[in-house]
């Protein structure tokens, strides 16, 4: 009796144990359960334990790579040289500097450009747009007294030295070209800019070399007409413009106050006169600075007047 009540219960118990056990609901995984499962489990070899890997993040398209910086190549330009230019207009013509263009084309005489010869610019800088009669690009020169005009017919940027240079021991003494008044000035003028000093002769007289040195150009130039240049110690250049003949060659060596040349009015001129210019290193100076003083050429004769390039169109 006592044992066949215990096998019963024993039953029960069993029957009352399935039945919890049939009607049971799984637990939701933690987070820890969640991050193993997300793992990967790899066999492993025979001699070791099973591995775990971690997933690879793969970057996003957009942080991979970021934005190409590239250096801008200095610009380079090519210039076609024309009849009557020089290294020192061209020079000022891109802004660059007159040893800068020398050096990289090599030139062994810069004074002996070729008309079609091609030079590199190196580093050039476009030049200002065209501007319209009376217009010019600048207002005030700078610390050293310098103002970028266009000049001439043509309109070529010129670095003019309007200040009293300082030139310490390289300056030169010049004498004067022809004896006779200066009807026109360096500097700005009713109608534009003048890189020189006209002065008035008559027609045939004799122009002397302003100091010794050597003939770089003898020809003519659009607008100055018949021109003669010097190339003096320290770089300095002289240009002697509308004259009726010239009398030297290139090449030639010349002394202070020799005659080389003829007053005439070639080119675009209103009346016979030399228009005198001395520049260096690319940049024009007032003549009137280097010029010995001289009793016999006053400035702005009255009576000349008529004969003044005032309104001529030339450089």
């Amino acid at each position: 009796m006592n044992r066949g009540l215990r096998i019963a219960v024993l039953l029960a118990l069993i029957s009352l144990v399935s039945t919890s056990v049939s009607h049971a609901q799984p637990k939701p995984p933690t987070r820890a359960r969640a991050a193993a499962s997300s793992q990967q489990t790899v066999p492993a070899p025979h001699w070791g334990s099973a591995k775990t890997l971690s997933p690879v993040p793969i970057p996003s398209p957009k942080t991979a790579t970021g934005p190409r910086t590239t250096t801008p190549k200095a610009a380079v330009c090519t210039h076609t040289v024309r009849s009557g230019e020089s290294i020192s207009r061209i020079a000022a013509r891109y802004r660059v500097t007159r040893a800068a263009l020398i050096e990289a084309n090599r030139l062994a005489n810069p004074h002996a450009l070729r008309s079609g010869q091609h030079l590199s610019v190196p580093g050039c800088q476009p030049s200002a747009p065209q501007t319209t009669a009376g217009e010019t690009p600048g207002t005030e020169p700078d610390a050293d007294g310098i103002l970028i005009k266009r000049v001439g017919p043509r309109r070529i940027l010129t670095s003019l030295v309007l200040g009293t240079p300082n030139f310490r021991d390289e300056s030169i003494t010049l004498v004067w070209p022809v004896e006779g008044p200066v009807i026109s000035t360096f500097g700005q003028r009713s109608r534009g800019w003048h890189a020189g000093i006209d002065i008035t002769a008559e027609a045939g007289s004799q122009i002397y070399a302003a100091a010794a040195g050597t003939v770089v150009y003898s020809g003519w130039i659009r607008a100055y007409g018949q021109v003669v240049k010097i190339q003096h110690s320290n770089g300095f250049i002289t240009l002697y413009a509308h004259n009726q003949k010239n009398l030297v060659e290139v090449g030639e060596d010349v002394e202070a106050g020799q005659l080389i040349a003829t007053v005439g009015r070639s080119g675009h001129a209103i009346g016979p006169h030399i228009h005198f210019e001395v520049r260096r290193d690319g940049k024009a100076y007032n003549p009137l600075h280097l010029l010995d003083p001289s009793d016999q050429s006053p400035i702005f004769d009255d009576d000349v007047a008529a004969s003044s390039s005032e309104h001529d169109p030339h450089e």
